[in-house]
């Protein structure tokens, strides 16, 4: 078997199941319920994060869903945000304040994100976000966006072989900044070969993880903040994953 080989079979042992998935549609379909009492037809909500990019994995996943208000909502940002918290806390779910997501914590560690805000027109393609944080701020940002930034044939699945090397070494690192750390160390190259695009991601990060700016695709106003610790960790288990002599010893 050939490391491509052996690497294609991770994924699909470690793809969700269907009645997984099953489970995760009823979910955002019960939050969707609650939502659309409340507001009707207004906002429109989507599935983020790794359900709407497609790069779940079995061992770690959770659940992001965007609502965004239309750009005629009048409302202020910070309104929107705590009038979605309380209309979700009236309905007898935990919530929990984050940075700019409602955080819905659920069994066994699993969650669910639910991510308020306001298009900035009527293409929907890009929105304002409250920043949860001091006085409170805004973010542009764009879901669309970065769902078309793991689109190119391939990404997806280094995304989530990345993600299982993450769980399989058990250290934390955000999704969001190895999706740019993929995206900037394949930038131009195809991939075809899974084993080949991944030391090369690996040799990206050794090189360059430790001063690189993780920049949001869809702002360049908006940097990742990503502190020396995680940039260290990523570094080590990079070093350890080019001198491993075994997949089975990198990914799992």
């Amino acid at each position: 078997m050939t490391p491509h080989s052996y690497l294609q079979g991770l994924l699909s042992q470690y793809a969700l199941q269907q009645a997984e998935l099953n489970v995760l549609q009823r979910i955002r379909g019960d939050i969707e319920t609650c939502l659309r009492r409340a507001y009707g037809s207004s906002p429109r909500i989507y599935y983020g994060g790794s359900y709407g990019k497609d790069t779940m994995i079995r061992p770690s996943y959770d659940l992001d869903l965007v609502v965004y208000f239309p750009s005629t909502e009048l409302a202020s940002l910070k309104d929107i945000f705590w009038h979605v918290h309380n209309v979700l806390t009236g309905s007898r779910y935990v919530v929990k304040p984050k940075t700019v997501a409602l955080h819905l914590p659920y069994d066994n560690g699993f969650h669910v994100d639910v991510v308020p805000g306001r298009a900035q027109d009527a293409t929907f393609r890009y929105a304002t976000l409250f920043k949860n944080v001091g006085n409170g701020s805004t973010l542009q940002t764009s879901l669309k966006v970065h769902i078309d930034a793991v689109r190119r044939p391939g990404i997806r699945e280094i995304v989530k072989l990345m993600k299982l090397w993450r769980v399989r070494r058990q250290f934390s690192s955000s999704t969001f900044a190895l999706e740019i750390l993929i995206n900037r160390a394949l930038a131009g190259t195809p991939v075809s070969d899974f084993a080949r695009s991944m030391q090369q991601v690996f040799s990206f990060i050794v090189s360059d993880v430790q001063s690189m700016r993780f920049v949001d695709p869809a702002n360049s106003n908006n940097e990742l903040d990503i502190s020396l610790s995680e940039r260290s960790a990523l570094y080590s288990q990079a070093v350890q994953a080019l001198n491993a002599p075994y997949w089975g010893d990198i990914v799992w």
